[in-house]
C-alpha cells in the first residue's frame, strides 16, 4: 500500500462548496478548479455523480469510473456519496482521507468513527477514489 496521501481542509464559503470539495481531496486552488469548470457544471444544480469523474480528468487526476462501494481503508483520498432520510432520494458529497471525513461546509475535520456515531441517519453510500497519475 502506498504512503497515505496528506489532506488539508478546504472551507466553504457560499457557494463554493463543491470547489472546496475538490480543492480538498486534490490539494488545487480553488480559482484554479473554478478556471477548468466546463460551463455547464458553473451553474446551479448541473453536478451528478459521473461530474465529478469528469472534472478529477479534466484537472489531471486519475479516478475510478464510477462511485463504487465504500472501504475505510482506500490508500487514496476520495469523495464519498451520503443519503440521509431528511433529503429523501438526493445525496451530497464529502471528503474523506487517512480515516477522517472532511466536511468543507463546517469547516470539519471528523473521525470516520465519530462520523458515524454523530450521524447515524447518515448512510455512506459509495465512494470515488481519487490519485495522481
Amino acid at each position: 500500500m502506498s504512503q497515505p496521501y496528506e489532506i488539508e481542509l478546504v472551507a466553504s464559503h457560499g457557494d463554493d462548496y463543491l470547489e472546496s470539495l475538490l480543492a480538498t481531496v486534490m490539494g488545487l486552488p480553488k480559482a484554479e478548479i473554478w478556471e477548468r469548470l466546463p460551463e455547464n457544471l458553473k451553474k446551479p444544480g448541473g453536478w451528478r455523480g459521473q461530474s465529478f469523474i469528469e472534472v478529477a480528468r479534466l484537472l489531471g487526476y486519475n479516478c475510478n469510473r464510477q462511485f463504487i462501494r465504500f472501504d475505510a481503508r482506500t490508500p487514496w483520498p476520495c469523495i464519498l456519496r451520503c443519503q440521509s432520510p431528511e433529503l429523501k432520494t438526493r445525496w451530497w458529497a464529502l471528503a474523506y482521507a487517512n480515516g477522517a471525513v472532511y466536511w468543507p461546509l463546517h469547516g470539519a475535520t471528523i473521525w470516520l468513527d465519530d462520523f458515524i456515531r454523530w450521524y447515524p441517519q447518515v448512510q455512506i453510500t459509495s465512494m470515488l477514489q481519487i490519485w495522481i497519475p
